[in-house]
């Protein structure tokens, strides 16, 4: 970032999974001096992404939305559209002219799409936060 043309009101954002390995020299004041560690999605969160998955989405009423919060706890906002995707793939695959998923689709779904991020993963960013006290963390 040396002998770089300064430039007013341009914000730099990246992104990363493994903020441990980040350049020490990058986060000098004036560089990327702010890392905001973003959560798992919790409950009213997941329910947000399920809402937004599934407003065009038609949806038997045997779908709950409450059951699909508690069952996707430590899922990415990423694994739940996926789980949303499946659960219409499934419905299609039952049958091609489906008019509504229906929760046995979201069954199989939640059986083919499982969480990804290991605790160990979520414990090294909390240890990463507790070592790093000037971040911005929510």
């Amino acid at each position: 970032m040396d002998g770089i043309e300064q430039l007013r009101d341009v914000t730099v954002l990246a992104a990363t999974n493994r903020p441990d390995m980040i350049d020490k020299a990058l986060m000098r004041p004036g560089r990327l001096d702010r890392i905001v560690y973003v959560p798992l999605p919790d409950a009213p969160t997941r329910r947000e992404i399920f809402s937004l998955q599934l407003r065009n989405m038609p949806v038997a009423p045997d779908v709950s939305v409450d059951d699909l919060v508690t069952r996707t706890n430590k899922y990415s906002g990423a694994e739940i559209a996926a789980v949303c995707r499946e659960a219409a793939l499934l419905a299609l695959q039952e049958d091609i002219k489906v008019e509504r998923v229906h929760a046995r689709h979201f069954e199989g779904a939640l059986d083919h799409v499982k969480p990804r991020i290991p605790d160990s993963l979520i414990q090294s960013y909390i240890n990463y936060q507790q070592q790093h006290s000037s971040m911005c963390f929510f």
